[in-house]
């Protein structure tokens, strides 16, 4: 085949850049020998071929750039839908609920209004019965005895009125009679002669009351309680009556206060009325309290009560039943109402009806029971709590139900009802002006007139006066009784939609960026658990951690990689190797030659956190213990353990220090002094016995092995011989004070230190060890050579701005020569050898070393790392998945 006819072939095929490309090679490059001498040449079947893959990935790019722009565009669609459906679905999920809301508010307020109008109209309807029964009572005594009006006097009238009081809601009732100007003398001496009978009914209360108070306990007696009667034998009365009896009143001089002639109880008026009559005097009553005679006599018409009224003129012109004005009584007169009240049946109520408003009620009794004949022989005076009429009306979820109560005396008064409460707001409407179109309104004599029926009603009841002492009710609700019906419901089903709608689009996000995204979690993941292992194993030991998952077989590697090698699981997987217990691979562990280890313990801690709170407890020990560790990271030594009161750290692991000795002591003495300023600063807080509170070091120099024991709380530990012997030394010392043993003096002595060496005068008996010479540590002074005592002892006005144990200037050490800086030759690292059988103390019995057999767990510090962001992560990372696992373990340790 020639050139030109391959290239025709080509043609129909090619683009036209792809055919100036054949045509400038066509000159030879299409045949050519290789190294090997085999010719090769370009046939046109081959170019069909590629040009057809290329055509055909351009037509699979087309369709995926038309695919990805309807993918784009349905989306969008999808996204505009459900915007549209949840702003539609949300507004009128809301409206409705909001709307129905409304209509259960105002129908149970509504059901509740009608609820208390009713109770109400039952309350009168049941009064007037009630008193109607005594009147008739008292008609009929009259008329079975042949007694004349007013000269009659009701047997048992304690035990007749006591079921009426109750019946009625009344706390007193008084039987009155009309006493006209002609029969007046003849009824004062009536008085005089049968005045004892009011005593006999005062013990009849008396003997009844204890009855019924040994029935019910909760009920007592209150007679010790009752005010005592003053000189004149005159009790002192309520502001109801106005008692304020004139100089002239005539009181019989027999210590039992009766005045035997009729009297009026206010000063403005003349104590004994002359040719005014008729008149309305009290004679029984019921209940009788102590001052039993002392009311005989007593004016009603004139009563303070009912002042302002003909109170008798209007009963004799149209004998129906009289309600007056309210009325409060003052705080001058509450002993006297306390007296009342506590020989009623409320008397375990007197602060509840104490300054509640009260109104008095007029009843008529009658000569005859023949309705056209008789005339008003007397009338039935009891008082009217408003309160009792709206107790127990409503039901216990009901609130906020505001009832008005005015009255044709120009008064008002406002009640609040919750559920079966009963609470006085004052005198005045207390309404919410913004709920007035939802009043409830009931005018009482109406309502109770046209209610009336057989049902209620006795054969002579009286009805209420249709022109005096009218009262009418309304009834409001409040913001609270809106609040029981007004939920957040309408907002939460709004929101409900909406987050459907947000969860939906979230799910779309999330499709579209699920690679990325799990890319993002692994290296986040690796990155922050890199950190967290940094805070809990020194640097050489993470490396050799993940090195040490090298010798894990493929399978195990690829399982930990897809669950996330550096995640909370891939290293909980490492410390949890099954490998580790069964003996195959190889522990974490060197031994280090020459390491300095502290215990530090409080003195006292134990007394000391017997009378504090947890909260107390663990202020103290994390305001010492960060202290702690700030001296810590300065001086370059490492922390491993806190259980307790007990502080653990070494100087010499896992970096050797040839100076470990001198870090560790002056670490310790700077612990020491910090100790101080720490406990002074937290007295005031934490109780003076704080400051009583010492530090006790103990240091010992020697051999340790430390490493990583893996198992279910998996830490950086040390063990041997020296751990325990620190221990000792420590549980051997004194508050206050650094003990050193005869390793670390000589340590110290090594460096120049000796100075700060206070041999101790006896020997220490250490369990294990047998009699051991120790030392004290008091580090120099920093302005001369002095040596301080070593011992903390605490004083109140210790002042801390000139530091007594000064750490000594790194210049004045008698090796600066060789260095410029101490504290950089003693942080200067070095490599431990390592021992693949680490060396374990033999003796583990001290309370401290409890921290050697329990090791910290990394589980809860990792709980929180998984999908966080690090401030450290590389700008350059590989794909996880293209990394082995011993170079994505070399990447977190190198972040």
């Amino acid at each position: 085949m020639t050139d030109s006819a391959a290239t025709d072939a080509m043609k129909a095929h090619r683009s036209k850049d792809f055919t100036m490309h054949i045509r400038s090679h066509s000159s030879g490059d299409f045949s050519m020998n290789d190294a090997s001498g085999f010719s090769e040449s370009i046939e046109p079947d081959s170019v069909n071929r590629k040009e057809q893959q290329r055509l055909r990935r351009e037509t699979e790019q087309t369709l995926a750039v038309r695919e990805n722009r309807a993918v784009v565009w349905l989306r969008f669609l999808v996204m505009f839908l459900l915007i549209a459906v949840a702003a539609l679905v949300s507004a009128g999920v809301f409206v409705y609920t909001r709307a129905k809301e409304k209509d259960d508010f105002e129908d149970a307020f509504y059901i509740h209004a009608d609820q208390v109008t009713d109770a109400f109209r039952s309350a009168v309807e049941r009064k007037l019965v009630a008193i109607g029964s005594l009147a008739n009572a008292i008609t009929t005594y009259a008329l079975d005895s042949g007694s004349e009006f007013p000269f009659v006097t009701v047997s048992n009238f304690a035990v007749r009125g006591s079921d009426v009081r109750v019946l009625s809601d009344s706390l007193v009732i008084h039987w009155c009679p009309v006493v006209t100007e002609e029969k007046r003398p003849a009824w004062e001496n009536y008085t005089m002669e049968n005045r004892f009978k009011i005593n006999e009914g005062f013990s009849q209360d008396q003997q009844l009351t204890k009855v019924q108070d040994e029935y019910f306990p909760d009920f007592r007696r209150f007679d010790d309680e009752q005010p005592e009667e003053d000189g004149s034998g005159r009790r002192q009365l309520p502001q109801q009556h106005g008692l304020d009896a004139p100089a002239d009143a005539n009181v019989l001089q027999d210590g039992s206060g009766f005045r035997p002639r009729i009297w009026n109880p206010q000063k403005n008026r003349t104590a004994e009325p002359d040719g005014t009559g008729p008149y309305l005097p009290s004679w029984q009553r019921t209940p009788v309290n102590k001052g039993r005679q002392q009311l005989i006599n007593l004016n009603f018409v004139h009563a303070k009560v009912f002042q302002g009224i003909d109170l008798l003129g209007t009963l004799m012109a149209d004998p129906k039943v009289i309600i007056n004005r309210i009325s409060v009584p003052l705080p001058s007169f509450f002993q006297q109402v306390t007296a009342n009240i506590k020989a009623s049946q409320y008397r375990n109520k007197v602060d509840e009806y104490l300054e509640d408003p009260l109104s008095y009620l007029a009843y008529p009794v009658f000569d005859s029971f023949n309705v056209t004949t008789r005339k008003m022989a007397g009338a039935l005076i009891s008082n009217l709590y408003w309160r009792m009429y709206f107790q127990g009306v409503l039901p216990s979820n009901a609130r906020g139900i505001i009832c008005v109560l005015s009255n044709s005396f120009g008064q008002t008064f406002s009640y609040r009802l919750d559920g079966h409460d009963v609470t006085i707001l004052g005198q005045g409407d207390y309404h919410d002006e913004k709920y007035s179109e939802m009043m409830a309104f009931q005018d009482v004599t109406a309502f109770v007139k046209g209610t009336a029926s057989p049902e209620t009603r006795g054969y002579l009841t009286v009805p209420l006066h249709p022109s005096f002492g009218l009262y009418t009710l309304r009834v409001y609700p409040s913001q609270d009784t809106e609040d029981e019906y007004r939920t957040n419901k309408p907002a939460v089903y709004t929101m409900a939609v909406v987050f459907i709608f947000f969860v939906t689009a979230l799910v779309f996000i999330a499709f579209e960026r699920c690679v990325q995204m799990r890319q993002e979690i692994v290296m986040s993941r690796a990155v922050h658990t890199g950190a967290i292992v940094n805070s809990l194993f020194p640097q050489e030991v993470q490396s050799r951690m993940y090195d040490a998952a090298e010798h894990q077989n493929q399978k195990r590697a690829k399982n930990v990689l897809r669950l996330g090698w550096l995640s909370r699981e891939g290293l909980e997987a490492y410390c949890m190797d099954d490998s580790s217990r069964a003996g195959d691979g190889q522990p974490i562990a060197d031994w280090y030659k020459d390491a300095t280890v502290m215990f530090a313990d409080l003195k006292g801690f134990t007394a000391w956190s017997a009378d504090r709170t947890p909260h107390d407890v663990f202020h103290l020990l994390e305001c010492l213990y960060n202290s702690f560790d700030a001296i810590a990271m300065k001086r370059k030594v490492f922390k491993v353990e806190t259980i307790g009161d007990c502080y653990l750290a070494v100087c010499g692991v896992p970096n050797s220090n040839p100076k470990h000795a001198v870090v560790m002591t002056r670490f310790s003495n700077d612990c020491l002094t910090k100790m101080v300023e720490v406990v002074k600063s937290l007295a005031s807080r934490l109780g003076p016995e704080t400051k009583n509170l010492q530090l006790r070091v103990g240091l010992h120099s020697g051999p340790v092995t430390a490493g990583v024991l893996r198992g279910q709380r998996c830490r950086f530990q040390l063990f041997g011989d020296t751990v325990n012997t620190a221990s000792r030394i420590e549980t051997t010392g004194q508050g206050g004070r650094i003990h050193l043993s005869e390793c670390t003096a000589e340590e110290l002595r090594a460096f120049g230190k000796g100075s700060w060496l206070e041999r101790r005068d006896t020997l220490v008996a250490a369990k294990g060890k047998g009699q051991l010479q120790t030392y004290w540590a008091n580090v120099a002074s920093s302005g001369n050579d002095s040596q301080s005592s070593g011992f903390m002892a605490f004083d109140e006005n210790l002042d801390l701005s000139s530091n007594p144990f000064d750490v000594e200037p790194e210049s004045q050490d008698p090796d600066t020569s060789t260095t410029k800086n101490l504290e950089e030759q003693i942080c200067i690292p070095e490599t431990a050898p390592m021992n693949s059988s680490p060396v374990i103390g033999p003796d583990l019995q001290s309370p401290h070393d409890r921290i050697l057999a329990e090791p910290g767990s990394v589980q809860s510090a990792l709980t929180n790392s998984v999908g966080e962001e690090h401030e450290g992560t590389p700008e350059n990372t590989s794909e996880p998945e293209n990394l082995t696992d011993t170079e994505l373990r070399s990447h977190v340790v190198s972040v």
